[in-house]
């Protein structure tokens, strides 16, 4: 056989595998001397993530609430709780007043958010109640679990002083789908939240509601 009539041989193949912010490991393979590239996958450690988004002002903040809000009742992302805070100039949160929204489970977007919001966040930042009814022994019963997985760790310093953000429960698959119902965030950060602590957060919410 010529040279001519060789079959092309694989070289320079490479393999990457990394974790992406939420929790996802990302696997791919590139190369041949065709330069034909090979397919990735993307394999999902987390069934959820939470999701928290800066914004420059309330406005802006309150306007990704919607969008997030027709996403959902349109089926289009999962969307589990969502709640509109802001912070004051010592970075101390509070949660600002809206019109709750019920999922097709029938759980309040607030209560799930609320709880979400006291497990990530310590009470010393907590600038008023964490609302909905969300407060003592319900958040207790999950804490340390969260607290285990590092989640408060990964999210930390995601809201500024003086910002308006959104902190959401959202569907793992759906995190990027759920940033760009948000392009006016000025930072977003993700982190993965397993099925186990998903239910304990909306068990929690069902007692808060």
């Amino acid at each position: 056989m010529t040279d001519e009539q060789q079959e092309p041989q694989v070289v320079d193949a490479a393999a990457v595998v990394e974790a992406d912010d939420t929790g996802a490991t990302v696997v791919g393979a590139i190369g041949d001397e065709t330069g034909t590239a090979a397919a990735g996958a993307v394999v999902t450690d987390y069934d959820y993530a939470v999701v928290v988004a800066a914004f420059a002002d309330e406005d802006a903040a309150q306007a990704a609430y919607g969008a997030l809000q027709d996403a959902e009742s349109a089926g289009s992302i999962g969307v589990e709780g969502v709640l509109v805070v802001s912070t004051d100039e010592n970075g101390k949160l509070k949660v600002q007043d809206m019109t709750d929204h019920s999922t097709k489970t029938g759980l309040k977007w607030g209560a799930v958010g609320g709880v979400v919001l006291g497990i990530i966040f310590p009470p010393t930042i907590l600038a008023s109640a964490v609302g909905w009814g969300v407060v003592g022994g319900v958040l207790g019963k999950i804490r340390n679990v969260v607290h285990k997985s590092a989640l408060s760790d990964a999210l930390a310093g995601a809201l500024g002083p003086d910002e308006s953000g959104i902190v959401a429960l959202v569907k793992a698959g759906d995190v990027e789908a759920a940033k760009a119902a948000m392009p006016d965030a000025t930072k977003v950060r993700t982190a993965g939240v397993d099925e186990a602590t998903a239910q304990k957060v909306t068990e929690a919410a069902k007692q808060a509601s």
